[in-house]
């Protein structure tokens, strides 16, 4: 797993995928931060996103580098209202924090994904991880 972290360490935007009813939805999204419990995003409490997430937790994230290199995390997600993950989010992601220096911190939620399946896949040697989390 440590390979993978490294790689979205270095490469923390992508896309989000999500469920829109029946439909899939994508948008571009950052892992604003991450921990040995696992990654870490927010969203406005007053978005489509929250309400998605809300009504179904499952979620792909995927990241690029510059070579085609990429990864993808799947599984599902849990929210927190921990001052604490609000904290590392803010401290961690510029973005969030011009966010919600704007509308207001008590917009935030953080969303987790705890556990769930990891691949990075090499492209140009086309070597694939695949790991559990």
């Amino acid at each position: 797993m440590k390979e993978t972290i490294d790689f979205l360490n270095k490469n923390k935007f992508g896309n989000l995928a999500t469920c829109d009813g029946n439909k899939p939805d994508t948008r571009p999204f950052e892992v604003a931060h991450i921990t040995d419990q696992g990654l870490l995003f927010y969203v406005s409490s007053d978005t489509d996103l929250s309400k998605q997430l809300k009504a179904n937790p499952q979620i792909c994230f995927c990241a690029t580098n510059d070579k085609y290199d990429y990864v993808k995390v799947t599984g599902e997600i849990t929210f927190s209202n921990n001052q604490e993950d609000k904290e590392n989010v803010l401290k961690n992601s510029h973005f969030a924090k011009k966010v919600f220096d704007t509308i207001g911190l008590d917009k935030m939620e953080v969303f987790k994904l705890n556990h769930g399946e990891s691949m990075l896949h090499h492209h140009m040697n086309d070597n694939v991880t695949k790991e559990s989390f």
